[in-house]
């Protein structure tokens, strides 16, 4: 290629990428006012919620997962907490038992399956307004279940993504993503005002149960059940949207090599939901998504 062709092309990324930057920054700026209204208010009803805590081999974490969903700011009544053992060979299923004395946590032992199959086994039982999810890695702030249960008072909305942040970083690595679930934030608010939020996170995004008596239950969906569910939701017109507000804060990769496999699945897995859903690209009636 020669440098006249070299150059139309660096020209042609170039004000691709700067069309981009605007998109994103004029349409953050556009919402502004509405992140405001969300800030300011609390929720006037309290929904019955059911979440799904799969485990598998998660001693080192789960109690003090568990400690943070009972110290949620929110009635215990309407709070039903369904730990799932999905065939843990460490001391997982005795810590879970431990927890059981508490009237809001349901213990389920079960061998070993996948973490679709955990959760789908609370599905199933579950006869909550709301279902949620939340990784045994992660841990939520107690105004979180409040927060975005806030934004179900919009009848059109029918799934809420939390504001991720990285748990204690320590090493170089965690610290680059710390800032990058910063930008993450950012980006989410953006992809809210586009109505384009592309994936719903293991760690307490929380969904209507009619979604799921709907479009069915979790799929396996090359081990990104997360990014699938959106897809699905996306392909059927229901809206996701993120709270900016609700902290739910995950442990993540220390080092590069298990920082690249996690990415490596991520990636993988993306791809091949996206050609699973093909049918989406390029149509109107998809919108920005």
């Amino acid at each position: 290629m020669d440098s006249a062709n070299l150059s139309s092309v660096l020209y042609v990324f170039l004000y691709i990428s700067l069309f981009f930057e605007v998109v994103i920054l004029t349409s953050f700026f556009e919402g502004r006012g509405k992140m405001k209204e969300e800030e300011a208010s609390e929720p006037t009803v309290f929904p019955s919620v059911t979440i799904a805590v799969p485990v598998w081999n998660e001693e080192e974490t789960l109690a003090g997962t568990l400690e943070s969903l009972l110290d949620l700011d929110y009635p215990k009544d309407k709070l039903h907490i369904v730990v799932v053992n999905d065939g843990s060979r460490d001391n997982t299923l005795q810590i879970a038992r431990s927890f059981e004395h508490y009237p809001q946590i349901e213990v389920i032992d079960k061998e070993n399956g996948g973490k679709h199959t955990a959760v789908n086994l609370v599905l199933e039982k579950s006869t909550s307004d709301l279902f949620g999810c939340l990784d045994a890695d992660s841990f939520v702030d107690r105004d979180t279940l409040k927060t975005i249960v806030k934004y179900f008072e919009d009848p059109s909305v029918m799934a809420v993504t939390p504001c991720l942040k990285v748990l204690n970083p320590e090493t170089f690595v965690q610290k680059l993503q710390a800032v990058e679930y910063t930008m993450g934030v950012f980006l989410k608010r953006v992809f809210v005002n586009l109505n384009s939020i592309q994936v719903t996170p293991g760690p307490f995004s929380v969904f209507r149960k009619r979604v799921f008596d709907d479009l069915g239950p979790y799929r396996k969906a090359h081990n990104t059940e997360d990014f699938e569910i959106a897809l699905r939701m996306h392909l059927h017109h229901y809206k996701i949207v993120n709270s900016h507000k609700a902290f739910v804060y995950t442990k993540t990769p220390k080092t590069v090599r298990a920082l690249l496999k996690q990415r490596v699945r991520w990636t993988q897995g993306s791809i091949q939901n996206l050609l699973d859903y093909r049918e989406m690209f390029f149509k109107k009636e998809y919108g920005n998504f």
